[in-house]
C-alpha cells in the first residue's frame, strides 16, 4: 500500500495545471490595452501576404503593392471597419491565399487544433509512463517460493565436498 495520500499525489499534477492554464490565459488575453489605430494597421498588415513578395508580410515588404495596401488598410481603420472585416476584403479580392493565418474553422481548423491534441496526448502520455514507474506491485514471498530457495540450498550443500 502506498504511504501518499491522494491529496499528496494530485497536488503537483493539480499545481501543474493551474500554472499551464493561466500561462494559456495570458497568451491569450495578454494585450497592453487597446490598440491605436497605427498598431491595428500593423497587425492586419502583419496577417496579408504581399502580392508581388515571395514570403514577405504586407507589413515587412516595400514593394508599391505592399505600400498601397497598407495605406489602403490605414484608411479603412479610419473609417471604422473591423479588423475581419479588413481581412476578409483582401480574401475576396486577391483569395484566400492572400491571408498568413489560416482560418480557424473547417479543415485548415486542424492547423490550431492539431498541437493542441499532440500536447495533450503527450502529457496524458507521460503521466501515465510516471505512474508505471513509481507504482510497482508488492512482492511477496510465498511458502512455496522458501520451499524452493530451502531445495536448492540443501542441494548445493549436498554438492560440496566435505572437508
Amino acid at each position: 500500500m502506498s504511504d501518499t495520500s491522494p491529496t499528496r499525489t494530485w497536488l503537483p499534477w493539480a499545481a501543474m495545471v493551474l500554472v499551464l492554464g493561466a500561462c494559456f490565459l495570458v497568451g491569450a488575453l495578454g494585450s497592453s490595452g487597446s490598440l491605436t489605430a497605427q498598431d491595428r494597421v500593423t497587425s492586419i498588415a502583419k496577417t496579408i501576404k504581399c502580392p508581388t513578395c515571395s514570403g514577405e508580410s504586407v507589413a515587412e515588404s516595400q514593394a508599391e503593392t505592399s505600400k498601397t495596401i497598407r495605406r489602403d488598410i490605414a484608411e479603412r481603420v479610419q473609417n471604422g471597419q473591423t479588423d475581419s472585416e479588413i481581412r476578409a476584403y483582401y480574401q475576396q479580392t486577391y483569395g484566400e491565399e492572400i491571408l498568413l493565418t489560416p482560418p480557424n474553422s473547417g479543415v485548415a481548423g486542424l492547423v490550431w487544433v492539431i498541437p493542441v491534441v499532440a500536447l495533450v496526448v503527450a502529457a496524458a502520455g507521460l503521466v501515465v509512463v510516471f505512474r508505471r514507474w513509481r507504482v510497482r506491485p508488492a512482492t511477496r514471498v510465498t511458502d512455496a517460493d522458501r520451499a524452493l530457495v530451502a531445495e536448492a540450498l540443501a542441494a548445493e550443500h549436498a554438492d560440496q565436498p566435505r572437508p
